[in-house]
């Protein structure tokens, strides 16, 4: 049987992101990034043959963390432009403000506050092992294909029973 590749989870430039967890999975294996002590190849992929598999779940949801930290980063931008506003009489001239940070902080921070969702694979060995592949948070749209195809493949194999995956 010939190896296909069913998704690629993580690109090559991720892989620092994504240490101990899967970056593809093909037809007969599932390749997990590692680290190793080299500065000419630092990543290596580890093989984990598909008859390891036992079964495979998957979740969707928030990461309250980059929540929790957005919506702290959006209460200081209002805060300093509150009192901004209030005690601008009282500042030393020349009173010019360079808003350029502020606004990139406060993209920023609507971006976490908005954009926090992720994808979660969960592959159960036989060994009693896990191995977990999270989406990065921003990446949610980008990769919910992959996750698809990844979902299609372990249900039409019977290892991924749950229905909440279209």
């Amino acid at each position: 049987m010939e190896e296909e590749t069913i998704a690629r989870l993580t690109l090559t430039d991720e892989y620092a992101y994504h240490i101990g967890q899967i970056a593809s999975v093909t037809t007969t294996a599932l390749k997990v990034v590692k680290k190793q002590l080299s500065f000419k190849e630092p990543y290596t992929l580890e093989i984990i043959p598909a008859s390891a598999i036992a079964r495979v779940d998957y979740k969707k949801g928030l990461v309250p963390l980059r929540i929790v930290f957005g919506a702290l980063l959006l209460m200081l931008l209002a805060g300093i432009a509150y009192y901004a506003m209030i005690y601008w009489d009282r500042l030393e001239l020349p009173r010019s403000v360079k808003i350029t940070p502020f606004v990139l902080a406060g993209i920023y921070g609507m971006s976490l506050v908005f954009m926090s969702r992720q994808h979660k694979l969960i592959f159960d060995l036989h060994d009693g092992r896990r191995v977990i592949w999270r989406s990065r948070s921003g990446d949610f749209k980008i990769k919910e294909k992959a996750v698809s195809n990844v979902l299609k493949y372990f249900r039409t194999r019977g290892l991924f029973t749950s229905n909440d995956f279209q």
